[in-house]
């Protein structure tokens, strides 16, 4: 069913100044941002003058915590340059980007004549302070000849190999200025949310993505 005033939002195409400080004005593929009942929208008021204001979208609403990058025609190193962009706000705690390439002509699942299509980049998660970690999640995998010789891992729904977990408390990352070293969000109590991560099942997005060019 619909929940209203839920306490984590998400968009589309939630305009952003870039990060890097050139001064246009950038639009990410899906934002989750808290909502203003958690973190409440950054003042607009300047008197008298504050020694730092939390970035905010165009609109005042509360930076994007995590972004969704999704490229199909455009490059791997054009969607890697723009999660590297994101990735300089601090506020900005994870970043997904997810590449998918043209179907291989003349090769279809038998099962479902689904075109194989590698994903790749496939999954990318940029997390603050560590590591990237990737996944190849097409139902072919990118370097791979035969399908059948060399057969792709994601063949089904929750396989912990093919799913990102993206702690939740980092949507509510706000912390006070200076940072303190100790600082880390947590998920407020009247939230009432169960659970403790996100977790994005590749599966489920290879399958749609293979459904939407038969």
């Amino acid at each position: 069913g619909v929940i209203y005033d839920p306490p984590i939002e998400v968009s589309g195409h939630a305009f952003h100044p870039d990060p890097r400080g050139s001064g246009a004005i950038i639009a990410p593929d899906i934002t989750v941002y808290p909502s203003n009942a958690f973190v409440p929208r950054p003042p607009t008021d300047l008197r008298p003058p504050l020694a730092f204001i939390p970035p905010s979208d165009i609109d005042g609403n509360p930076h994007a915590r995590v972004i969704c990058e999704v490229a199909i025609g455009q490059s791997v190193g054009h969607l890697r340059q723009k999660s590297f962009t994101w990735m300089q706000e601090q506020y900005v705690r994870a970043v997904i980007s997810i590449k998918i390439l043209d179907p291989r002509r003349g090769i279809r699942e038998p099962t479902t004549g689904y075109f194989y299509r590698s994903m790749i980049v496939c999954a990318k998660l940029y997390r603050q302070g560590m590591l990237v970690q990737r996944w190849d999640f097409g139902n072919i995998k990118k370097h791979a000849k035969d399908p059948n010789t060399d057969p792709a891992g994601c063949t089904a729904e929750n396989l912990p190999a093919f799913q990102i977990n993206i702690p939740i408390n980092e949507v509510f990352w706000d912390p006070p200025f200076p940072i303190p070293s100790t600082y880390g969000p947590i998920i407020p109590p009247t939230a009432n949310i169960v659970g403790t991560n996100f977790i994005i099942d590749l599966y489920r997005i290879q399958r749609e993505a293979l459904k939407s060019k038969m």
